[in-house]
């Protein structure tokens, strides 16, 4: 029964409601890093791939783009962990 929920969580993102949100929790590290932290960010949360659209808004900080995609039955986009 574990492989199921280790396959459905692979396919999900991590987003934030901020591009703030999101590079304060880019800072913890590593993936491993990141996911252990995840609940300490309220701002930030898994989402299913399948829920994720189209870009919205584009940023470039220190030369790396983040996006700010579409996101199904939500009324704003999230910035997704690149």
């Amino acid at each position: 029964m574990a492989a199921p929920a280790r396959a459905a969580e692979s396919t999900d993102v991590i987003g934030c409601d901020t591009l703030v949100e999101l590079r304060v929790l880019m800072a913890r590290g590593d993936h491993a890093a990141i996911e252990a932290a995840l609940p300490g960010h309220p701002g930030c949360r898994r989402i299913a791939r399948a829920r994720i659209g189209a870009a919205e808004h584009r940023a470039m900080v220190g030369g790396a783009p983040f996006e700010c995609l579409a996101v199904t039955q939500a009324s704003a986009c999230a910035w997704i962990l690149p």
